[in-house]
């Protein structure tokens, strides 16, 4: 195929995905209007994981993906069904995008009159075709002209947007051991933040080792834990910043690791070997040894210069049999539960101030005799996990409960019979029962198989499973009761209940933008006072 023939196939190939993309958020709609509009969910709609969030749970483990982005395509499928079906048909034969149906969503959500949505939804319909590639600020300016020119009082101000505040933590290239952060603060607070940041970092002498940039990034941590300085890293008793203990914290991080990794980071790099006094010259040259191969390559290394310094211990390093340094043998990575993968060698900065308690994998130990597990046996269960086990959830386990899989006193408190569920997941296993509602059942080795109402089954397995396998070998098989007791009547009054359900959150949220723009729509339309 020649090279056009290529790009007439990604255009092709283009408008299938799209259409696939738009049959799916029409099913996604159906199933969320079912779920949320029977008369089994009325009840239900002021508790706190109402019929939106549940099935949003289940359309995002249909997925592999998260309840919220699940929600975000179920709520674009309903717009389009029942707001903008125009835009639907042209999303439905592939002319669009989802990115620009996202778009048209997005800023049509303040329309509430009737005909002035189908005004616009024809209006969008007629030339969102003509408008050919445009960038997103463009495409968004378009939209908003045309409802403008219907319903002004409808514009989604960005004057407004722009000043929001936020915060993020992370982004999907972040390197192991690393996180990114970045957002969005006033003016005022940035200024407050980065003063005091510079402040600490200004702490700590001249022979402190990290650079400027290194000490804003540690200074921001010390300001977390309500550190008054940065301790100095220049490693000197005396040193003139003052002493570098570590200030009293009240944050605890959770670390998984192996114990060669513990080892290997709580023992001191090796010291360089002295270097050897030149042979004097009238000395003749020494005899080669007849144990070295006569193939060995000679050292590289300039006269008098040492080796580089390891990062590993010394007992750590392969050495065949020539004494030839062949490849260190590295621990395996650490887990920071909420923060991913730590190499091994970065674990050395933090062993001055971490409490290393022991991991004991449980055997055939028999069940606990009481509902709240030991702590060996949660310090286990959280271990093996590592993050919430619900399909598509990485809630990290240190916040996450502790469910019975099988309810309590009925299943006993046991490895095999225990999880970490976040919050949100817990609840939503303890109160959505029944028809609809959701089964689990755990395997010995950690495996939970979950079945959705639908009958659908997802299996997760423990997060160690990849990191920590040995935390991962059966802990014993439970007698477990075929069938448990229906939930009691009235269970629901249990359930955290909303002050507002969430139509009238939507509601109360439109009226309030809706009345800012009238205010600021009043202002444009008025006279001039000459």
């Amino acid at each position: 195929m020649d090279n056009a023939a290529l790009v007439d196939l990604v255009r092709a190939f283009a408008r299938a995905e799209n259409a696939a993309c738009a049959r799916k958020q029409a099913v996604m709609a159906e199933l969320f209007c079912r779920r949320t509009k029977c008369a089994s969910a009325q009840e239900r709609h002021d508790w706190w994981i109402d019929p939106e969030w549940s099935v949003g749970a289940e359309l995002g483990a249909a997925q592999g993906i998260s309840q919220g982005l699940a929600l975000g395509q179920a709520h674009r499928g309903v717009a389009l069904r029942e707001r903008l079906p125009k835009v639907a048909e042209l999303f439905a034969a592939g002319e669009i995008t989802d990115l620009l149906v996202r778009t048209i969503v997005y800023r049509t959500h303040l329309i509430e009159n009737p005909e002035a949505l189908a005004a616009v939804d024809a209006l969008l319909a007629d030339q969102v075709k003509r408008w050919g590639p445009l960038s997103q600020k463009k495409t968004e300016h378009a939209i908003d002209a045309l409802i403008d020119q219907v319903d002004p009082g409808a514009l989604r101000q960005t004057r407004r947007l722009d000043r929001q505040r936020w915060l993020e933590f992370g982004t999907p290239d972040d390197e192991a051991g690393f996180e990114s952060i970045y957002g969005r603060l006033y003016a005022s607070d940035s200024a407050l933040v980065e003063r005091r940041v510079k402040e600490l970092a200004r702490t700590v002498c001249d022979d402190d080792p990290r650079t400027l940039k290194e000490r804003l990034a540690d200074s921001l941590a010390a300001m977390a834990v309500g550190a008054d300085r940065l301790p100095c890293g220049c490693g000197d008793e005396n040193c003139p910043a003052g002493p570098s203990d570590a200030p009293e914290r009240n944050i605890v991080l959770h670390l998984v690791a192996d114990s060669t990794a513990v080892a290997a980071a709580a023992t001191p790099p090796a010291a360089p070997a002295p270097e050897p006094d030149p042979t004097p010259p009238n000395d003749p040259p020494p005899e080669p040894d007849p144990a070295t191969p006569k193939d060995r390559p000679p050292s590289t290394a300039p006269a008098g210069a040492s080796a580089p310094r390891s990062l590993l211990p010394e007992s750590s390093l392969v050495i065949d049999g020539n004494g030839a340094l062949v490849r260190p043998a590295c621990a395996p990575p650490a887990y920071v539960m909420g923060g991913g993968l730590m190499p091994a060698p970065l674990l050395a900065g933090l062993m001055d101030r971490a409490v290393v308690r022991e991991v004991v994998h449980p055997g055939a130990a028999p069940p606990e005799p009481r509902y709240t597990p030991s702590r060996k046996l949660a310090d286990f269960v959280r271990c093996r996990d590592l993050t919430c086990r619900w399909p598509g959830c990485d809630k990290p386990a240190d916040l996450c409960d502790l469910d019975h899989t099988v309810p309590y006193p009925y299943g006993p408190t046991h490895a095999s019979n225990l999880k970490c569920l976040c919050r949100f997941h817990h609840l939503m296993k303890t109160f959505w029962v029944g028809n609809p509602g959701w089964r689990d059942r755990q395997l010995p080795d950690g495996t939970v198989i979950w079945t959705s109402p639908t009958g659908h089954t997802y299996t997760t397995y423990p997060g160690a499973l990849w990191h920590f396998p040995m935390l991962c070998t059966p802990t014993g098989t439970l007698e477990l009761p075929d069938t448990m007791p229906p939930a009691g009547h009235g269970r629901g009054v249990m359930m955290p209940k909303r002050r507002r359900t969430r139509a009238e959150d939507r509601a109360r949220r439109i009226a309030e933008e809706r009345g800012l723009n009238d205010d600021h729509v009043a202002k444009r339309n008025r006279p001039p006072p000459f």
